[in-house]
């Protein structure tokens, strides 16, 4: 890094004294603690929960640019991230790495309920209001996959008079973006409303031509020093978006919600790998989403039933041509019901639930048009019922809750004539509890502390069932147990008297047993076993000031950092008869976004930095790309060179956007994602856009 790029970064880091860039409305920024977290599933007030929670307003979401959700969180959390070309993106959190090939560890919701995908490229970010991020193990209310936390997305409602807006977007790369909603009411007791989003880009993106901070030789490899400036093939894409909503208050006391959305896109091309080596397709995107909630609400208690249904199709296509066809297309279904009720007794909260969810799973694979060829794995789905409880209690300057849930499974395998795979049942149980409580001190001053668990149902194939694929013998093991995590956490929070400045600084430990693995048994046959741990420590800081306050006109002038620092990352692997620790591939090390917020009067500006830390990950193209030597490869952390695992440097991107509000009604916006041009990865072997520029025309009515 040169004088004037070290000048710039010192600049970012004492200009942003911490961060949670929570907002950038004057009249909000400063109330988030007022907001109510819906994750929580007892609409508590985030300041009265103790577990760590982050809130991503809507108008934080218009500020950044943005093309899906993904986009989104890495710009405002500090969450790992693997994202390909081709509207595919995943999450992880804490210390767990994200997977695009299997369910995750953070559990991604619509409104509290199953969002049917764990792709974060395919969520619309036109209808979302605002998101809860909870942060550690908290199975306790939403069960499956939520070891390492949970994203919550809250989608918009209707207001008390009609509005609508309709934006054009247009910038580099062919990217265009047509997007309208609207909200109506009729009386006090009927509000309701639609939506439609699509956005495409019609050209193959750049990668970028530098890197502001200073690499080596070996990490230029890494990119490919061919990379730089090029065009990564095969990169286009459209997608489309359409949601409505019916609220309808039946009484005082009654109220039934109602919404659905469909997502869709057709021949969204794949890239496969920069080298364009393998995987170059084509893909579509058919999901819907169905919720319904029927509800009573009184002074003393809140009941709520929420039936939904999710159904995610997804046809990958033989090749990119127009003479491709589809070879193989995955259809996931999950329905089921949430049904609790919330009492208020004085200061404690009393919440009793019982939910019930189907997850259905079924394939197809064809070798030619017409032509069925053997699955992967045979059809399957599980049938999970659990019930929980938690109580929270206020008092004074103390706020504790307490909660546990008790899950049961029943997994059932479709028998499959060609996988030789017979009918199989099984059945296990697993119940999870979590704690926490916080204490303000001196007036300002909070200390927090929480312990959860939580847990990773196995697929139905790995518990039950027979099958071959590939020539490939696999057997399931009913003693499997689910993976587990226990997460502990503590930390000291700080809010001057009118939040101008605030900060947290805290603590977090994970411990996550009973991994998953493959295993051969003596038959020469495959199973599955829990034979993997793993440890995860790190330090998370949340930081803002208002520099506006010591300006005349009292503008808001919002410096912010926002880091987590992983400190210990290692798991225990079983390689043949020995036991392996290692650091842990696919998490970065460091995460940070910092930077500022400025709104007064008509115009509104953002300068956002991201950092992004260094990883491992095993080089699985050391066969195409040239010039790595086994000197090069990482041989530390229970790695040796014969391993091929590189590691990944560190990053440090720039995003800046500026609106302007000619009146009212009509908003005018550019955003520059990428301002300085990096070349840069969220996985290897496929470099992520370059410099890009996007004008947004928006239209209230």
């Amino acid at each position: 890094m040169n004088l004037k790029q070290m000048s710039l970064f010192c600049f970012g880091i004492l200009g942003a004294l911490g961060a949670k860039s929570e907002a950038i409305d004057s009249t909000r920024v400063y109330q988030v603690d007022e907001v109510i977290v819906q994750a929580s599933r007892m609409e508590r007030k985030l300041k009265n929960l103790p577990q760590k929670v982050e809130i991503i307003s809507s108008e934080l979401i218009r500020s950044i640019p943005s093309e899906n959700l993904a986009e989104v969180l890495k710009r405002t959390t500090n969450l790992d991230i693997i994202q390909y070309p081709g509207l595919s993106a995943t999450i992880g959190m804490r210390g767990f790495s994200p997977s695009a090939h299997s369910r995750s560890y953070t559990l991604l919701l619509i409104n509290g309920k199953p969002a049917g995908t764990n792709n974060l490229a395919t969520i619309n970010i036109d209808n979302i209001e605002h998101i809860d991020v909870i942060k550690g193990s908290y199975s306790v209310l939403y069960g499956s996959d939520a070891m390492g936390g949970v994203v919550n997305i809250i989608t918009k409602r209707g207001s008390a008079v009609p509005e609508g807006q309709v934006s054009v977007e247009s910038g580099s790369f062919g990217y265009r973006k047509l997007a309208a909603n609207f909200t109506g009411n009729h009386g006090k007791k009927l509000a309701y409303g639609m939506g439609y989003s699509r956005q495409e880009q019609t050209k193959d993106y750049r990668i970028g031509q530098k890197n502001l901070l200073k690499i080596q030789d070996v990490d230029k490899l890494i990119l490919d020093k061919a990379s730089y400036g090029d065009a990564m093939d095969n990169s286009q894409y459209e997608l489309n978006s359409a949601s409505a909503f019916v609220n309808y208050n039946i009484s005082r006391q009654w109220r039934i919600d109602a919404e659905g959305s469909y997502t869709f896109a057709y021949d969204a091309e794949t890239a496969g790998n920069y080298w364009g080596t393998s995987g170059q397709s084509k893909k579509d995107v058919n999901r819907l989403n169905l919720y319904v909630t029927l509800e009573r609400n009184t002074e003393k208690n809140h009941l709520r039933f929420s039936p939904f249904y999710t159904n995610d199709q997804n046809p990958n296509y033989s090749d990119n041509t127009d003479k491709g066809f589809i070879s193989f297309k995955s259809t996931v279904k999950e329905y089921g019901y949430q049904l609790q009720d919330n009492f208020k007794l004085g200061r404690l909260n009393f919440l009793l639930g019982t939910d019930l969810k189907i997850y259905d799973y079924e394939s197809n694979r064809f070798s030619a048009i017409g032509t069925p060829a053997d699955p992967y794995k045979p059809n399957n789905k599980f049938t999970n019922v659990a019930a929980f409880t938690q109580l929270a209690y206020s008092i004074s300057s103390l706020d504790v809750n307490a909660g546990i849930r008790f899950d049961h499974f029943t997994y059932n395998i479709e028998a499959n004539e060609g996988l030789k795979a017979p009918e199989a049942e099984a059945s296990y149980n697993t119940l999870n509890p979590s704690v926490g409580a916080q204490y303000q001190f001196l007036k300002n001053f909070k200390a927090h502390a929480s312990f959860g668990t939580a847990f990773s149902v196995p697929d139905a194939f790995k518990v039950a069932g027979k099958y071959t694929v590939f020539g490939k013998s696999y057997v399931g093991n009913p003693d499997l147990d689910p993976e587990k995590s226990r997460t502990t956490d503590f930390g000291i929070a700080y809010s001057s008297e009118k939040n101008s400045f605030r900060f947290d600084l805290s603590y977090f430990q994970t411990k996550h047993d009973h991994k998953i693995v493959e295993e051969k048994l003596a038959s020469g046959e495959y199973t599955y076993t829990n034979a993997n741990k793993s440890n995860m420590k790190g330090i998370e800081l949340l930081s803002s000031f208002n520099l506006g306050q010591f300006l005349p006109e009292k503008p808001e002038l919002e410096a912010y950092a926002n880091f987590t620092w992983i400190l210990k990352n290692d798991f225990t692997q079983l390689a043949g008869t020995e036991m392996l620790t290692r650091d842990m591939q696919y998490v970065r090390k460091a995460n940070g976004n910092f930077g500022l917020n400025y709104r007064h009067d008509k115009i509104n500006m953002r300068l956002n930095s991201r950092y992004i830390g260094s990883r491992l990950e095993r080089d699985s193209f050391s066969n195409t790309r040239t010039g790595i030597i086994a000197a090069n490869y990482y041989a530390e952390g229970g790695y040796k060179a014969t391993d091929k695992i590189l590691q990944h440097p560190e990053y440090l991107l720039f995003d800046y956007s500026i609106g302007y509000a000619f009146t009212e009604k009509v908003n005018f916006g550019v955003t520059v994602s990428n301002l300085l041009d990096e070349n840069y990865s969220e996985k290897d072997g496929y470099n992520m856009p370059g410099r890009s520029i996007v004008a947004k025309l928006a239209y209230k009515f």
